[in-house]
């Protein structure tokens, strides 16, 4: 069974081509056949097994050494952050012995503009072997393509809330509840691929504006997975994460999860008590996952004037806001942030175009908002 990833339905025939194509693949190393390939996206709200007859969901609970190849589609969102890695990890776990995981690399450049995988990341994190001897997990193939392989030694685990979630899953009672049809089921699965997105999106505002600073963050949301993803961050320096949320059985599950592990403190908050951050005073505050983003954002400009904000919505260019901030948009399609003079690229055409016509659009953004 060969299976390829991707993003939704309308992208599926350019990330096919990527990999059939000779550009790619001169001397057919792995490159699929058209009609051997089963599709499978992230935003399906069918959560079945592999088939050619529908297109099901690609955190689909597969048992292990069960896939022959995975493809990972262009428009698939993997971001080079430790969701993504652990992500692989997985993945590894599920293709057989002799299989291979085939994926999408950037050029060094381009790869830390977009918050993408290039070649040496994914070798300084896969690398299996001492010296030249043994084999490694990571082989390069041919231009813009790498293949994961099960190598000498297995990758370690890196710190991440979708290690918990694929654990629970993969408990065959809480598998047997999940494959049962729930209305949350998917809404589940949902918000794990959204984690996966806003927290990368987020890593790289940090990354941008506090280069080598200890930072204190909080996140304002009922998505805790958000800011405990963000506190676990290899790639940068959290000194304490805020969590302001009345999601309490999803705080203490994740909570619970990490407290055996070394990791940056954390703090929870009740969404009530928003007050407090006046005294705590995080050096940049998440507002993405709450039905009233904008009412909240009014709240914390007032109480944390001097905090950087990544805020989700939509502002207006005659806010009052404009006048206190310094506002620029974040991609909420790659981790990038957007110049409307700068022209973002990407393998895929499609992606690169909506892009780029990001800044322009009337849709939700990702605006961080910048004291003057």
């Amino acid at each position: 069974m060969e299976l390829i990833f991707h993003k939704s339905e309308k992208y599926i025939e350019e990330d096919i081509f990527y990999y059939i194509s000779d550009q790619r693949d001169k001397h057919s190393m792995i490159k699929p056949k058209k009609e051997d390939l089963i599709s499978m996206t992230v935003d399906s709200e069918i959560l079945s097994s592999p088939s050619k007859k529908e297109i099901s969901n690609a955190l689909y609970p597969f048992k292990k050494n069960s896939v022959d190849k995975i493809y990972i589609g262009l428009s698939f969102p993997l971001f080079s952050n430790n969701w993504a890695a652990s992500y692989l990890r997985y993945l590894l776990k599920i293709i057989k012995k002799d299989g291979a995981i085939i994926l999408p690399v950037y050029p060094e450049e381009q790869a830390s503009e977009k918050g993408m995988w290039s070649r040496s990341f994914l070798e300084n994190i896969f690398t299996s072997r001492t010296g030249w001897t043994g084999r490694n997990n990571v082989w390069a193939e041919n231009d813009g393509v790498m293949s994961m392989r099960i190598g000498k030694k297995f990758p370690e685990k890196t710190n991440s809330t979708l290690n918990f979630y694929l654990e629970e899953i993969g408990n065959q009672n809480l598998r047997n509840d999940l494959l049962e049809p729930k209305n949350d089921n998917i809404d589940i699965i949902k918000n794990i691929w959204s984690t996966s997105r806003f927290s990368s999106i987020v890593e790289k505002v940090i990354q941008d504006n506090f280069t080598n600073k200890d930072v204190l963050y909080g996140d304002i949301g009922d998505n805790p997975s958000l800011p405990f993803e963000i506190n676990v961050s290899s790639y940068i320096k959290i000194k304490k994460t805020i969590v302001i949320t009345d999601d309490d059985d999803s705080y203490n599950d994740l909570a619970n999860y990490f407290s055996y592990r070394n990791i940056p403190d954390n703090e929870k908050l009740r969404k009530s008590n928003i007050q407090d951050l006046s005294i705590i005073k995080p050096n940049i505050i998440s507002i993405i996952y709450n039905s009233n983003n904008l009412d909240i954002l009014k709240k914390v400009i007032k109480l944390c004037p001097s905090s950087d904000i990544v805020f989700y919505g939509n502002l207006k260019t005659d806010d009052t806001i404009y006048n206190s901030h310094n506002i620029s948009n974040y991609s909420t399609i790659v981790a990038t942030k957007l110049q409307s003079e700068k022209t973002i690229n990407h393998y895929s055409d499609i992606v690169e175009k909506e892009i780029n016509e990001e800044i322009k659009g009337n849709d939700n953004k990702i605006y961080l908002l910048t004291p003057k």
